[in-house]
Order: C-alpha cells, then structure tokens, then sequence
C-alpha cells in the first residue's frame, strides 16, 4: 500500500479507538457530504458554463437565420416592385 494510504488507514484506526464507532461515522459521514456537494458544487459551474456557450451558439444562430430572412424579403420585394413596374408599363 502506499504510504498516503496507510497513514489515512492509520489516522482512522487512531480516531475510531479515541472517540469511538458512533463518533467516526458521523465525522466520515460529514466528510462524504462536503465531498458530494464540492463534486455537485463543480458539476453545476462546469453544466452552466456549457449551457452559457449553447446559449451564445443559439444566438449566433439566430441571428444568421435573421439576417437570411431580411435578405430574402429584400429580394422578394424588389422583384415584386420590378413586376409592378412591367405590369404598368404594359397597360
């Protein structure tokens, strides 16, 4: 075992011979309960941090699609104004 290893091994021996079973679970149960919400804690930054980056994409996206739209209602009304104008011409 290595030698981190052992010494937590030791540590834990040492504190349930001290303070007793009840004691050491509970100091362990709080130790995994702060690990959990660190772990919780990290995974909630690191989802809000994608979903901000979809976010931007989404809005990039949109705003291309916007533009397109505005392009093709220009042509359109440009050559509905050019069929207006022969229309006009003709009669």
């Amino acid at each position: 075992m290595p030698a981190e290893t052992t010494s937590m091994l030791d540590m834990t021996i040492q504190l349930v011979e001290r303070l007793g079973v009840s004691i050491a679970v509970v100091i362990m149960a709080f130790y995994y309960i702060m690990w959990l919400s660190k772990s919780m804690r990290e995974e909630r930054e690191s989802f809000l941090r994608k979903d901000s980056e979809n976010d931007d994409r989404l809005l990039k996206l949109v705003e291309q699609s916007s533009d397109a739209l505005i392009h093709v209602k220009n042509a359109l009304d440009q050559n509905t104004q050019a069929m207006r104008e022969l229309l006009y011409r003709k009669s």
